[in-house]
């Protein structure tokens, strides 16, 4: 029953856990959107989490969240750990469960007499025996037991004084480790080795939840650019288009030569392979965010379009590196963690020191005997005739037990010590070393940790200046452009100045929208490495940088305006 209490127990304490995350900054960071969506929380019923039957999904960062916290693969998988090392903890507090233990048994002897005192030519003797015990381990290093033991004999001995006898023994011991494995032994460093185990792995658990926000987060402004791309894209080629009209009119009224046409077609083309590439980059961006928040694979959920309600700014982040640096080395999961470790450390080598000590233990007993049954009356007294009885039974020798008629106890210690405990020596210097490799892995992540949150902070200030410069040159590269097309209508231009400033306005746009994203996304990054190390998972990778399908599109309106010269 227990077992069954703690489970719960711990099951509550995730969804507590999670509920907790999503509420402290884990959900949309207010200062990267225009306006600041609602808090969510695991246990929000408003949310739906249903795959809709194809169609549209309006999406919201703070829906995309929920979804994924409730959804995601990666949390599922890493949810039953905590659980998984509960019962670790249960298993190791099992050894100071108290046990009970008996025996029961009946016996017949036979024994030829070989002697004048051997009570017969041939004794039988016939034994029935119950005993009964409760051990109990006590998390000292000390065994107490209690005993009781009984037995009835009939036997044909013509010696025998008490037929049937019974006989009975109550025992209280103790056994108390003085040295070797007084302050820990075994079984308490287990424990401590398991409930430090699962405070790691709630860490651990932790960690994967603020991931896994943190990258859907970023696959959500990677969706949110790719759709912009596409559109940039897709505004790029009706330019080109308007031009290639603008061009043919031209060519009817002898303005302009027909080269110029063949020209405005071949760019026109080339941008239709833009938006191609866009288009594909945006369904290889939305299939990544489904992968994080829908929980199994269904067409459904392949066929549905999810639109993002939300939508990025580029508003100032304050950044106090180091302050970001004091947080993350006190709070930051793999920190925390790696600090735990240690202390696993330091129980490894406070048991194997105690091992190198004396084994000296404490030893007492306390306890009662009696003995009961029919008496004989002999005559003569030694062998003779059985003449008379007097009556009794196993009653008697309970009396005489819980009366204390029969007291006896014992105190003494037991000493024992292994020369040269080569041994013991051995495994005590391995745990010290171990403790100190942990110690300078411990160290060195502190200082990937500080360096790895002064390049986030730097991150989020250059990506700052980044947006304000790529805002500039879109503006001007849209000015360029409104000139170039007056000169060109007035004949002062020539059709390439004006395809190249379209190409110039295009690859501006695209590159403002970058990075915007990557903004945001470096602001993500920047609260992520304060408070959780990389899990590994696919998602967190998205914060490195753009996804394949948005860098070949950019790379792609680079090619076509070298190609064009």
């Amino acid at each position: 029953m227990a077992s069954l209490e703690d489970t719960k127990d711990m099951r509550a304490r995730i969804r507590a856990l999670s509920a907790v995350l999503a509420v402290i900054g884990l959900v949309a960071p207010v200062t990267t959107f225009a306006q600041d969506p609602p808090t969510a929380t695991v246990s929000a019923p408003q949310v739906r989490t249903a795959v809709p039957v194809g169609g549209t999904l309006p999406l919201s960062l703070d829906e995309a969240v929920q979804r994924a916290l409730e959804n995601n693969a990666e949390i599922a998988v890493e949810r039953y750990n905590p659980e998984l090392s509960q019962q670790n903890v249960i298993a190791a507090q099992g050894y100071y469960d108290p046990f009970l233990f008996a025996k029961l048994a009946k016996t017949s002897v036979d024994t030829k007499g070989t002697n004048a005192f051997a009570g017969g030519a041939a004794v039988n003797t016939k034994s029935d025996i119950w005993n009964f015990g409760l051990g109990l381990p006590i998390q000292t290093g000390a065994n107490l037991t209690l005993g009781f033991d009984n037995s009835k004999r009939d036997t044909t001995n013509t010696f025998s004084t008490f037929n049937p006898v019974y006989n009975s023994f109550l025992t209280l011991g103790l056994t108390q480790p003085l040295l070797k494995n007084f302050k820990i032994d075994s079984p308490r460093q287990q424990l401590r080795l398991a409930k430090k185990g699962r405070e790691i792995t709630d860490v651990q658990f932790r960690q994967t939840i603020i991931n896994t926000v943190a990258g859907v987060k970023g696959l959500y402004y990677e969706l949110i650019y790719a759709i912009d791309n596409l559109a940039a894209a897709q505004k790029n080629l009706q330019l080109a288009q308007k031009l290639l009209e603008e061009n043919e009119i031209r060519v009817k009224v002898g303005t302009m030569a027909p080269l110029d046409v063949v020209s405005a077609q071949s760019e026109v083309a080339s941008r239709e392979e833009g938006v191609i590439v866009a288009d594909n980059a945006l369904s290889e961006a939305e299939d990544n965010l489904k992968r994080t928040l829908f929980p199994l694979n269904d067409p459904a959920m392949w066929s549905t379009r999810i639109v993002p309600t939300d939508r990025p700014s580029a508003e100032p982040v304050p950044v106090d590196i180091d302050t970001a640096v004091r947080t993350a080395l006190d709070t930051r999961t793999d920190v925390v963690a790696a600090r735990k470790s240690l202390e696993r450390s330091e129980y490894n080598v406070q048991y194997t020191r105690s091992q190198l000590l004396p084994q000296l233990d404490l030893v007492a007993n306390y306890g009662g005997t009696g003995a009961g049954g029919t008496q004989l009356i002999r005559q003569p007294p030694l062998g003779g005739e059985v003449v008379g009885t007097v009556p009794g039974g196993y009653g008697d020798a309970l009396g005489e037990v819980f009366g204390a008629d029969y007291p006896t106890w014992t105190i003494g210690v037991n000493l024992s010590y292994s020369i040269p405990n080569r041994s013991a020596k051995a495994s005590a210097a391995a745990a010290l070393l171990s403790k100190e490799q942990a110690l300078a892995s411990f160290r060195r992540l502190e200082l990937q940790v500080a360096a790895e949150v002064r390049t986030a902070a730097r991150g989020v200030e250059s990506g700052f200046k980044r947006v304000a410069s790529n805002q500039a040159a879109r503006r001007l590269a849209a000015q360029r452009l409104d000139a170039e097309e007056k000169k060109f209508a007035a004949g002062m231009s020539t059709n390439f100045f004006v395809t190249q400033a379209q190409r110039d306005l295009a690859t501006a746009a695209v590159n403002e929208l970058r990075a915007i994203a990557d903004y945001g996304k470096s602001v993500i990054n920047f609260q992520r490495v304060q408070e959780a190390g990389v899990s590994g998972t696919g998602a967190v990778a998205i914060l490195a940088g753009g996804s394949g399908g948005a860098q070949a599109s950019q790379a792609l309106l680079s090619a076509n305006a070298a190609s064009g010269q």
